[in-house]
């Protein structure tokens, strides 16, 4: 059974570390989802179906973004009550965590699937790729149901310091995934049988996830009067985890702007970067995403504490993480770059690789920019300024729109540099908005 971290005392070096390992370690197999979906893909049915897949990357992280930022604002606000050890608001914020992703995911799934080929033709996929991205995509969003509670699931363990049990569930999960995936390679089905197959690894992830959290967290053994609807715990958890969704679409629609400058490029490019944002995002929303969750873990329950001082400590410690873990994660995007491009695309010739690793060399040697966005972002999650983070995605959305009309114009080269020109423009506003917020925090809480 894992150990719950109170993060309101001790190292908040050691603490961050700690906490982030594994759910580094749990990002990266949620990533490896989709990486595995591709790969598997790629070998079954052919670079030019797989690359399909690869270009639902946006318009997937456009709905299914939302659907997490949702969890994720539900999460924060419960890691306050955690800090406040208050177990009747502790068990009141599950409760209404779960009724408002019932409703959520109810409200995605028909959008979603009514307005998916619309935004993928919006995209400019090219004809050669847009059956097959219809197909999947199509699978995914019947699912979200089982994405959102999973999602919560995990958010509420993060909640109260437990980064080890989501993981656990996750390498299961994982494996059923391509095991699942596998049978492609024996039978005829179509590339939705991918989507699916995430699906229903996504769906037993939640269950397992739920179970352990009735088992580990006695304070959440919800009863009937729990799920009585009030209006201002309903208000809360949406004033957080709405603009936390919004900041995630906010970022995706740039991600979508972009790719759609790259599909107006030569196919070979809309392919090389559609399979370098999936290797990259093993870094971007894997391991850079899980210091940035720990991050917001840390300054939620010492914020919910009324622990000034190591709020304030936790932002010359917490940088000092992020430094390291972005200098190693451009290491290794680069050093994978090459390997699993030759996996994803099979039968790609050599030209494509070379452009994919170009992508990776640019994007890991601005990993710090990245870093900062995460740091921040998360950091003004945790405190309850959740509207200010998402004023960083408009700023991210309007940088990255501007670079990629502008830099794609050019070449491919160039292009590449529009997600790297975003991270800085963001990080800066971030950071700024954080440090001016936490001399009023020091005011106001001391």
């Amino acid at each position: 059974m894992a150990k719950n971290v109170d993060m309101t005392q001790g190292n908040p070096v050691k603490l961050i570390v700690c906490f982030m390992f594994p759910l580094i370690l749990n990002y990266l197999f949620q990533q490896f989802y989709a990486v595995a979906d591709s790969a598997i893909v790629a070998l079954a049915l052919g670079s030019t179906v797989s690359t399909g897949v690869n270009l639902t990357g946006t318009l997937s992280f456009l709905v299914l973004g939302f659907s997490q930022g949702c969890s994720g604002g539900f999460g924060v606000i419960l890691s306050q009550f955690v800090g406040e050890k208050n177990e009747d608001k502790q068990r009141k914020s599950f409760a209404t965590s779960i009724l408002l992703t019932i409703a959520i995911a109810l409200v995605l799934t028909i959008v979603s699937t009514v307005f998916a080929e619309e935004l993928l033709l919006l995209l400019q996929t090219n004809e050669i790729y847009l059956q097959y991205s219809l197909e999947y995509i199509y699978a995914i969003f019947a699912g979200i149901v089982f994405t959102m509670f999973y999602n919560l699931a995990t958010q509420v363990l993060f909640a109260f310091g437990d980064s080890k049990s989501p993981l656990i569930i996750l390498i299961v999960s994982a494996g059923l995934n391509i095991l699942l995936n596998s049978l492609l390679f024996v039978t005829d089905w179509s590339v939705a049988w991918a989507g699916w197959a995430t699906v229903i690894a996504q769906g037993i992830a939640s269950i397992v996830g739920f179970a352990l959290i009735f088992k580990k967290i006695p304070a959440l053994r919800l009863k009937k009067s729990d799920f009585k609807v009030n209006a201002k715990f309903v208000f809360k958890h949406l004033g957080m985890g709405i603009p936390m969704a919004f900041q995630f679409s906010i970022t995706a629609i740039g991600c979508m702007i972009q790719q759609r400058a790259f599909n107006l490029l030569e196919p070979q490019y809309a392919m090389a970067q559609s399979t370098g944002s999936k290797i990259s995002g093993l870094f971007d929303s894997g391991v850079l995403q899980a210091f940035g969750t720990a991050i917001g873990t840390y300054f939620g329950q010492n914020y919910g504490a009324k622990k000034v001082e190591r709020v304030s400590e936790g932002v010359k410690k917490g940088l000092l993480v992020g430094c390291v873990t972005a200098i190693l994660s451009c290491l290794l995007v680069v050093a994978l770059a090459y390997p699993l491009s030759s996996i994803l695309l099979p039968d790609a010739p050599k030209e494509i690789y070379r452009s994919v690793f170009y992508y990776e060399l640019v994007h890991g040697a601005n990993y710090l920019f990245l870093m900062l966005v995460y740091f921040f972002r998360h950091a003004l999650q945790g405190v309850g300024k959740s509207l200010t983070a998402a004023m960083g995605g408009v700023v991210e959305l309007i940088a990255r729109f501007v670079c990629s009309i502008s830099l794609a114009r050019i070449s491919f080269e160039f292009a590449c540099f529009s997600n790297p020109s975003a991270w800085l423009t963001a990080g800066t506003f971030l950071m700024v908005a954080f440090l001016i917020y936490l001399k009023k925090i020091k005011k106001t809480l001391v």
